[in-house]
């Protein structure tokens, strides 16, 4: 995970945060805080395509924002719906993109409802080496095994190769823009590979199961888990 190269310099200051589906961070600047995007490794490639990603930890003071400092853990929550339940009930969750929903160590646990389970995640679990997080995507698949939703997904095809496929819609966001509805589906095939497509044209159920001729656009690991980016897809 890193900032833009024109904020390199600048401390962070808090934890990162999503706003919008997207992760962001405040930096230090010399006006004051400026929120600027915390970019994932595959984003941050796009955007620097000759650049050498060298950290391999997390370069800010994780115990301390994100609240294992003074237990040396922190709650996740395991659950069909725990982000039903966090959204009801916000009282000392927090949310981000490395262990979902989560509490940290010094608060009282929410009230839990049937279903949803509490799991300790230990520092020493996560800490890497000077006391420091390992990477963001490492420490996600760390959080899904404890969660036990460790996915088996791997690559699908190559690049611009055609597929063909039945899968079922196990995610699905939808959000307003200039041109109407546009829909950003997560998909799963039989095997348990994960793959993602937006458009505009088909409003598909979670759950639903559908056949799709498709075109591989590209490989990213998105929360963890191998994913097939696909486009020109046509169902059959």
């Amino acid at each position: 995970m890193a900032v833009a190269k024109s904020y390199e310099k600048m401390a962070l200051s808090g934890e990162p945060f999503v706003e919008n589906g997207k992760m962001y961070v405040n930096v230090i600047a010399s006006k004051g805080l400026k929120k600027v995007r915390w970019y994932s490794d595959a984003e941050y490639k796009r955007m620097y395509p000759n650049a050498v990603i060298t950290h391999d930890v997390m370069d800010f003071n994780a115990k301390h924002v994100f609240g294992f400092e003074e237990t040396g853990y922190i709650t996740i929550y395991k659950g069909s719906d725990v982000e039903g339940w966090a959204n009801e009930d916000r009282t000392h969750i927090f949310f981000n993109l490395t262990f979902g929903f989560y509490t940290p160590g010094r608060y009282e646990l929410p009230h839990l409802i049937e279903g949803i389970e509490p799991v300790r995640l230990m520092w020493e679990d996560v800490v890497a080496h000077d006391d420091r997080m390992k990477p963001h995507a490492e420490v996600q698949k760390i959080v899904a095994a404890k969660l036990g939703t460790l996915s088996n997904s791997v690559y699908q095809g190559a690049i611009n190769e055609w597929l063909q496929k039945k899968l079922t819609v196990r995610e699905k966001k939808s959000n307003e823009t200039r041109f109407g509805t546009k829909h950003s589906y997560v998909l799963e095939d039989s095997e348990g590979n994960s793959y993602i497509w937006e458009t505009g044209a088909k409003d598909f159920a979670c759950g639903q199961a559908v056949s799709l001729k498709m075109k591989v656009k590209a490989h990213e690991e998105i929360n963890g888990v191998p994913t097939t980016i696909v486009w020109y897809c046509k169902e059959i």
